[in-house]
């Protein structure tokens, strides 16, 4: 049985090889993602894995940062936490602060992402 940070990491993982179907593939069929990049709510799985696509040719990467995993049944699970996105052109590399906010439900042995949340890092106010 995967546990679900399991499922991030497998996320994290899927991300960064660039391939969509593999990054759509951990989202349950009636997922909604709020993409950090997204300017409208996206609520199909073509559309999943269309912005997933879009970020890989972007290139885009992703590297997981500190979290905390909160079980709320036996069969739901959030994750919250930060990442960092960065993207290198021309041997400069750009790093994009963000939250996110995963949630996970159980499906048969494997646990997918029924709700994903992601937005850049607010500027200190100090």
């Amino acid at each position: 049985m995967r546990e679900p940070y399991d499922t991030v990491l497998e996320w994290e993982r899927a991300f960064n090889s660039g391939v969509g179907d593999a990054v759509a593939r951990l989202y349950a069929p009636d997922a909604l993602l709020w993409g950090t990049l997204a300017s409208e709510l996206t609520t199909s799985p073509h559309d999943i894995r269309s912005y997933f696509i879009d970020a890989a040719l972007a290139g885009l990467r992703v590297r997981l940062g500190d979290h905390v995993l909160q079980t709320v049944s036996g069969s739901v699970a959030i994750d919250t936490g930060h990442y960092n996105l960065f993207r290198t052109r021309d041997s400069q590399t750009a790093t994009f602060p963000a939250r996110y906010s995963f949630v996970l439900v159980k499906h048969g042995a494997s646990w997918l992402i029924a709700h994903h949340h992601s937005s850049m890092q607010p500027q200190s106010m100090a």
